[in-house]
């Protein structure tokens, strides 16, 4: 009775031998597919793996006071809108700091505040904070110099020529590659084209990142993920993260495929708050967050991977249909849907994590959370004690001029690429 059944399973045996033994039998073609007896392309296995996870080590971390919600800090009918919204956005996990504490923490019915969610967004910003210790810690010489010091392989032709500086301000000319991520995230990464002169263009990308990171590490000869994990993740109090990394380098890949918990994201936003000081450390130097937090000379509305909120354009603005309620608030955005808001003047960080939403208003969650809020708005005051009602005053330090009318961007001539050296 039991025979056919044998006889089933001893051929799907030798079956499963058999295909196994096609896999590699055969000649390769031009593409590295392999070719059966029978002629059909079966394709290459690979080796090992081609992205590994690699830890963002850090301690225990620390614990984020959570505020009393029977202090009604948020309003009823605002805690309504604001979960409304987390609902229509198809948000994973949307966190508000006000006041020293966590006054709401919100999650997708399937994540729970220990998961780690993919931020990568945040990772553009991140990485010019690291630049802003390596500049202080001696690691980078200055901004102007060529990255070709760092990344030899580039020495010989126009990318050696990018300096720190455009990879900061979104106007390096590089693009991601088009093949994807692979086991050798050095090589990968290097693979990168030109798309216009450098300087010549504001077109900021994610994969900046990514070459700034590979600039960053080299520099300080220590592997990006390690000295992000040293330099700011374990600092600023975050528990351990995930990034993906070549499975044969173990090089990390920045500009994608970051994770860590809501609440490890929110840090970053922290430390924009309280001017780059963790506890009684100065993590990062005030001076470099305020070039950070400054136009950048091609546009109005972008620092050095951090937007500005301010002045309000209806069209070619920062992306916000209206003024925000906070007229300090900055931010950063990402193409996979990560934001995080930050006004001083409210002392309040806003931080949503989920997918990229089509025609999103950049006004609508900080105004929402603002509007919801209890509390006075704090007062902006310079150095002489006098009341800052306007614009923003760089950290408490310098009183700025009122906006009336914003000036013309400057105008941008795209210079062509000239002949790669040696060339005729």
């Amino acid at each position: 009775m039991r025979r056919p059944i044998v006889i089933a399973a001893t051929s799907a045996l030798l079956l499963g031998t058999a295909l196994g033994a096609v896999w590699w039998l055969g000649g390769s073609d031009k593409q590295g597919a392999r070719n059966d007896p029978a002629g059909i392309l079966i394709p290459v296995k690979p080796e090992g793996p081609v992205l590994v996870d690699k830890p963002l080590v850090s301690g225990p971390g620390t614990v984020l006071p959570v505020a009393d919600p029977d202090q009604g800090v948020l309003s009823e009918k605002g805690l309504k809108e604001i979960d409304a919204f987390f609902t229509a956005s198809n948000s994973r996990a949307l966190l508000v700091w006000h006041a020293g504490a966590l006054q709401l923490e919100r999650y997708a019915p399937d994540v729970q505040a220990g998961d780690l969610l993919d931020g990568t967004g945040l990772m553009p910003a991140i990485m010019a904070l690291l630049t802003g210790q390596a500049l202080r810690d001696g690691a980078l010489p200055g901004l102007e110099t060529g990255i070709g010091k760092w990344l030899p392989e580039w020495a010989g032709d126009d990318r050696g020529r990018i300096t720190v500086r455009q990879l900061l301000a979104g106007t390096s000319g590089i693009t991601i590659p088009t093949t994807p991520p692979a086991g050798d995230a050095i090589a990968w990464t290097l693979s990168a084209k030109l798309d216009f002169e450098p300087g010549s263009r504001f077109a900021p990308n994610d994969f900046e990142a990514q070459v700034l990171g590979l600039v960053l590490s080299r520099a300080a000869g220590v592997p990006a993920a390690d000295l992000l994990s040293e330099k700011l993740w374990r600092r600023l109090g975050a528990r351990p993260g995930q990034v993906s990394a070549g499975g044969n380098d173990g090089a990390a890949y920045l500009h994608c495929c970051v994770r860590a918990t809501a609440r490890d994201w929110l840090r970053p936003g922290l430390l924009l708050l309280e001017g780059g000081v963790v506890g009684a450390t100065q993590l990062v130097p005030t001076p470099w967050l305020d070039q950070m937090e400054r136009p950048n000379g091609l546009t109005r509305h972008d620092g050095w991977r951090v937007r500005l909120g301010w002045p309000f354009e209806a069209k070619n603005g920062n992306g916000a249909k209206k003024p925000f309620a906070d007229g300090d608030t900055i931010f950063l955005s990402g193409a996979d849907g990560a934001r995080l808001y930050v006004s001083k003047g409210r002392d309040l960080v806003v931080l949503r994590l989920g997918p990229a939403v089509a025609d999103w208003d950049e006004s609508a969650l900080p105004n929402l959370v603002s509007r919801s809020l209890t509390t006075p708005p704090a007062e902006f005051r310079s150095k002489n004690g006098m009341k800052v009602g306007r614009a923003r005053d760089l950290n408490g330090q310098v009183e700025m001029p009122p906006i009336t009318k914003p000036p013309p961007v400057p105008k941008v001539t795209v210079e062509p690429l000239g002949p790669p050296p040696g060339s005729k």
